[in-house]
């Protein structure tokens, strides 16, 4: 398995960086969603305007053919109507242009494309105050011109005895209908009306040819002359009246003119913009693509890459736990072998030590010396101990299950807590370290407790500050506090000035099993049950223990025991 699991290290990290790479990515996929989405809504936003604009242009043409349109039927009907529906039209054409304006004022990116070709649209400015102009000047009343008058002809000499005649004939039209009208103008048939003047000279009685041929010479020719000056002076006025016609004309023409160049204008400017924005459009919208498929494909990539490692773990995790299963088979019978050899140990141990009791009461009979007796009582003591502690594994391992329980019986406080100190004294003085007691207990204080338990507590801390201390200081401190008639609580500190406890240590401390620090200078160091029993011991007691330690400084522990007093 070393073989397997020697990229395990690399294989996690790639992992982790596999899954912020997803996440990096996601947020790149929404990024692109959104704020890159805002840009495409803000251009086809920009579109729908150049849409409304096109529709105003493309109505602003069609004005401006109904203006021309009027114009042209103003000229030959001479109809005003015809002249106010021209101005209508250019007003709206106006109107349109002004619409324009605004919504180039409105969003920046039209107004810069109108910016391109401000020096064309500042020479073609005031359409509406051209219109106004002209329009004012077409209501203008006409200067009022007296009908021309063909003067007639008057003869002032006439030949004498010479009488003259004058009669007119005109000939009759058939009136046709309108069928036979379209036919004649059709085939270029003309049928005038004509008007014909007789005159008859007549000299008295006799007849002169020649003298009459003079006479009418010179009366025909002074007629001629007269018709000819009439004729010319009619010719002028109409050669004047056709003139300021075509000079108001030209005015309205022009006008149309200006109009179409400035409509060219804005809508080229529309054009040249409408088609950037398509251009725009279609890069961000390309540019949105081309990001969300790399996302699309590097999320592919890299969720395959994290399933193909979960697959190979799992396949892992499945071997593992089979192993897993066959080692706590292992572990579980070799628990119940251990299990039976304590018991074994433990039921088998306890005769011994009973006969070295009898052995003790012997010869503490025997002998007067006070202090054997001492050493015979603390001997006494500690075989009670093991005797005790004995038993405790007998129980332990004929069930496992059952939970601990407390045993009560009477005795002096502190009498028993000096007995346990008094026990310990030899094994914190083995290792020259100083053992430093101010028991405070007050004299003929009676509990109903469990003092085999309160023992086991001393053992197990007492036993770690001798362990982790050499050629230092192991001191307790004891006191107690009256709390109630029927209560009484047992406030213990053991300090040492050992090795001490990391930070990281000593949240661990009370799981069981745990050692912490190992070092190869401290021997017999245990299996690490001794604190989290102290625990489960102290909690039965309704009590509370805590450790406050440092590395190098030693070590501090806390407890109290919630104890029955007896009256």
């Amino acid at each position: 398995m070393v073989f397997k699991t020697k990229y395990r290290q690399i294989i996690h990290y790639s992992l982790i960086v596999s899954t912020l790479l997803i996440q990096v990515m996601i947020l790149l996929f929404f990024y692109n969603e959104y704020f890159n989405g805002k840009k495409l809504a803000r251009i086809e936003e920009q579109q729908q305007v150049t849409a409304i604009l096109n529709n105003l242009t493309k109505d602003s043409r069609i004005k401006l053919l109904n203006a021309q349109e009027q114009l042209q039927k103003y000229i030959r009907s001479n109809d005003q109507d015809n002249l106010e529906s021209y101005f209508l039209s250019l007003r709206q054409l106006n109107r349109n242009i002004d619409s324009i304006k605004s919504y180039a004022n409105q969003h920046p990116g039209l107004k810069s494309s109108m910016n391109t070709r401000r020096d064309e649209i500042a020479r073609l400015t005031g359409l509406q105050t051209l219109i106004d102009s002209t329009y004012r000047q077409s209501r203008k009343p006409a200067q009022k011109e007296e009908p021309v008058q063909i003067k007639s002809f008057d003869i002032k000499s006439e030949p004498r005895n010479l009488e003259i005649e004058v009669y007119h004939s005109s000939d009759t039209l058939v009136k046709k209908g309108l069928i036979p009208r379209l036919k004649d103008a059709i085939q270029g048939n003309v049928e005038v009306k004509r008007d014909t003047t007789f005159i008859t000279a007549k000299y008295e009685n006799s007849v002169d040819t020649s003298q009459i041929k003079t006479d009418l010479d010179s009366t025909i020719s002074a007629v001629n002359q007269h018709y000819q000056k009439e004729i010319q002076k009619y010719q002028t006025h109409l050669s004047s009246s056709r003139t300021k016609s075509q000079n108001l004309y030209h005015i309205y023409d022009n006008l149309i003119v200006f109009s179409n160049n400035l409509m060219e204008i804005y809508d080229g400017t529309i054009t040249d913009f409408t088609q950037k924005l398509q251009e725009q459009y279609a890069e961000q919208n390309s540019k949105n693509n081309k990001i969300r498929r790399n996302t699309v494909l590097g999320l592919l990539i890299l969720m395959f890459f994290v399933l193909m490692v979960i697959m190979y773990y799992t396949k892992m995790a499945f071997l593992y736990e089979k192993k897993l299963k066959l080692a706590n088979e292992k572990i579980n019978s070799n628990l119940y072998f251990k299990s039976r050899i304590l018991g074994m140990l433990s039921h088998e141990i306890r005769s011994p030590l009973q006969i070295i009791n009898i052995f003790i009461n012997r010869i503490n009979k025997k002998t007067d010396d006070e202090t054997v007796k001492d050493y015979l009582k603390s001997m006494k003591f500690t075989n009670d101990s093991l005797l005790i502690q004995a038993q405790q594994i007998l129980d332990y391992t004929k069930n496992q299950n059952t939970s601990m329980e407390l045993y009560a019986v009477d005795f002096n406080l502190k009498d028993e807590i000096d007995s346990i100190l008094r026990m310990f004294q030899p094994y914190v003085e083995s290792r020259n370290n100083a053992f430093v007691v101010d028991n405070r207990i007050p004299e003929g204080l009676n509990v109903h407790a469990d003092a085999a338990k309160i023992h086991q507590i001393f053992v197990n801390i007492l036993g770690n500050a001798s362990k982790f201390t050499e050629n230092g200081t192991v001191s307790v401190h004891t006191e107690t506090q009256i709390r109630s008639e029927k209560n009484v609580r047992l406030t213990v500190a053991v300090s040492d000035t050992g090795i001490g406890i990391s930070k990281s240590d000593i949240q661990k401390i009370f799981q069981p099993y745990y050692q912490g620090m190992i070092s190869d200078e401290i021997s017999n160091f245990g299996i690490g049950l001794g604190l989290n029993l102290c625990k489960e011991i102290i909690q039965l007691f309704k009590g509370t223990i805590s450790v406050k330690s440092e590395l190098g400084t030693g070590t501090t522990v806390y407890f109290d025991l919630n104890l029955t007093l007896l009256s």
